[in-house]
């Protein structure tokens, strides 16, 4: 069953650094020609075989599908008694009450949930009667069918999506030298900076042929894999940098545990069509 909450009153409440593409490292803006447009081939039938706020995605030559939220994913905790309140987006999910939970939800124009680890995330879609994408199924979401290197087509526009923020937040709250550390790079200062999470749909030239946002730049999203080293992998670059490892689609990270987090880190889930 598909978790259905009404999402009011988001907000928030009060990476390594380098070539692990994770919060750490400044970014460029970079440039980039004119893009052709994206081949959109978003189904007529939105509201049948997908939940609301997903996308039916068709990927394989077998035919295969699946359901992919539109947007990246938020947070709510649901107490024992079934009451539900947002979690705050630049709150890590670690310090939820003794006895809630966390369960995802996606809705266009809210920020989405930061510091979350590939095992938080995957409880939380869980929670939502969702699951985590895997590989195959978010480069479907991504490329399209026609296989593109960004979402919205093969040529690089700049400020298409939300990627390469001049200055690493990180260094904006506490200043340059090494303050690349866990506490620093958890702390809400990071994504309370202007120009950093942007909310879902926000960026509208960043839509694949699928309808689905944000899948380059905004926020890392996990995914369901791991590494020969027992790493999780997270997709897509961030509000910073979206280049480091990997052109669009491809980008992807593998220098960190499922169990890490940082003001870069999101996900988004998918879902067995119906």
């Amino acid at each position: 069953m598909i978790l259905s909450i009404g999402l009011t009153n988001f907000g928030c409440g009060t990476n390594g650094a380098g070539s692990d593409g994770g919060g750490g490292g400044a970014g460029g803006a970079g440039g980039g020609g004119a893009g052709e447009a994206a081949d959109l081939a978003v189904p007529d039938d939105l509201g049948g075989p997908c939940p609301p706020q997903m996308a039916l995605v068709r990927f394989g030559d077998l035919g295969a599908s699946v359901c992919v939220d539109r947007y990246e994913a938020a947070t709510v905790e649901i107490a024992p008694d079934g009451g539900s309140a947002p979690h705050a987006y630049d709150r890590p999910v670690d310090s939820v009450a003794n006895g809630s939970t966390i369960a995802a939800v996606v809705a266009e124009g809210i920020k989405p949930q930061a510091y979350i680890s590939e095992a938080q995330a995957l409880a939380a879609c869980t929670v939502a009667g969702k699951r985590l994408c895997k590989l195959a199924e978010w480069l479907a979401a991504c490329q399209g069918p026609s296989g593109l290197t960004y979402p919205y087509g093969n040529t690089y526009v700049a400020g298409a999506c939300n990627e390469g923020r001049a200055t690493n937040p990180v260094n904006d709250c506490f200043g340059p030298g090494n303050v690349f550390t866990s506490a620093n790079m958890n702390s809400p200062c990071c994504d309370d900076q202007p120009n950093t999470v942007a909310p879902g749909g926000m960026f509208d030239k960043c839509v694949s042929s699928w309808g689905i946002y944000d899948l380059h730049g905004n926020l890392h999203e996990w995914i369901d894999a791991t590494t020969s080293a027992g790493n999780g992998i997270f997709k897509g670059g961030f509000f910073v940098d979206a280049k480091i490892n990997g052109a669009g689609c491809n980008y992807a990270t593998t220098a960190h545990a499922k169990s890490y987090h940082d003001y870069s880190t999101g996900f988004r889930c998918c879902a067995d069509p119906r």
